[in-house]
């Protein structure tokens, strides 16, 4: 005599809609997906520039710096920010506190520019940079001790002819913060 064990039926069922487009947090500009709050930092970077980024930049002749239009930039095949080079004499005012928010970031150079006011604490959350380059600026105040939780990753770091006044972090070797116009430090 068979016996026959209980069993139960079970029906798996698919309950999301395919996504279109980028899907959410995404804008969607000439065919590419792009993170919405990767772009929003970067029209910070313009916003703050208070009219002093260069109308070269205007590469669709708009009369208007786009976030896009931002010197040489890489995004993923995710559409996140990982290469930002903005090395050319056109920034002002202060980098985005936000900045610790690309976090896809692996390249940054803000050199030669006129970048003031402080460092954001934030950046201290780019634990994918392995170049930050911020030389020849106006920044100035500490140097976040935050930047110590990435420093053992860059492999490339130069933030000489700043403003930035001492104590400076002990993770950080003297010569890698090179000289410092400290005449405002207290």
């Amino acid at each position: 005599m068979r016996r026959l064990l209980p069993f139960t039926l079970v029906f798996f069922a698919c309950t999301t809609e395919p996504q279109e487009g980028c899907g959410k947090g995404f804008t969607e500009i000439n065919s590419q997906c792009y993170h919405e709050g990767d772009l929003r930092i970067l029209q910070k970077f313009i916003d703050n520039s208070n009219g002093s980024i260069t109308a070269t930049l205007d590469a669709d002749s708009s009369d208007s710096i786009e976030p896009l239009e931002l010197q040489i930039q890489k995004w993923n095949e995710q559409g996140r920010l990982h290469y930002l080079w903005l090395y050319d004499r056109s920034l002002s005012g202060a980098i985005p506190d936000s900045i610790g928010e690309l976090t896809f970031l692996d390249t940054l150079n803000l050199s030669f520019n006129s970048l003031s006011g402080s460092i954001p604490q934030s950046i201290g959350n780019l634990k994918n940079l392995n170049w930050l380059y911020i030389y020849v600026n106006e920044l100035s105040g500490l140097i976040p001790d935050s930047l110590c939780t990435i420093y053992s990753n860059l492999d490339h770091f130069q933030m000489f002819q700043n403003n930035l006044c001492p104590p400076y972090p002990a993770c950080i070797p003297e010569e890698k913060i090179g000289p410092q116009i400290t005449a405002d430090c207290n």
